[in-house]
């Protein structure tokens, strides 16, 4: 599943890395010297048109970020359970791990919201 996981998101960032790339070529073409005007709307539509994909994918990226951080907070939160329950000498090691588990709670709050505001 792992592998999977990791070949989508390598995947995600070599079609961002192309997208850029073609973004890149369409924005230099607009600056081109003699264009007609139905030119100048054609590459306008294939700039904005490769920006939305370009955003989609980001926030497809941001979304399976925040849910995989839950996740892991989650995971966080049972293991920190465990050792609380396993060995008082251990208890300090577990506060540890639920003080990274807020950190990361807490920044899932922040990317959920960033998301739903439209700013990611």
């Amino acid at each position: 599943m792992k592998n999977k996981i990791k070949a989508m998101n390598t995947e995600k960032i070599k079609t961002l890395e192309k997208l850029l790339d073609t973004i890149e070529i369409v924005e230099n073409a607009r600056s081109i010297d003699g264009l007609t005007a139905e030119e100048r709307v054609q590459l306008e539509k294939a700039s904005v048109s490769l920006r939305n994909v370009e955003r989609s994918i980001i926030r497809i990226k941001t979304n399976e970020l925040v849910d995989t951080l839950t996740e892991d907070a989650k995971a966080l939160d049972y293991l920190a359970d465990e050792i609380n329950l396993s060995a008082q000498k251990l208890a300090g090691v577990a506060k540890a791990i639920e003080k990274a588990s807020n950190v990361v709670k807490a920044f899932v709050k922040i990317a959920a919201k960033a998301i739903s505001a439209g700013l990611v």
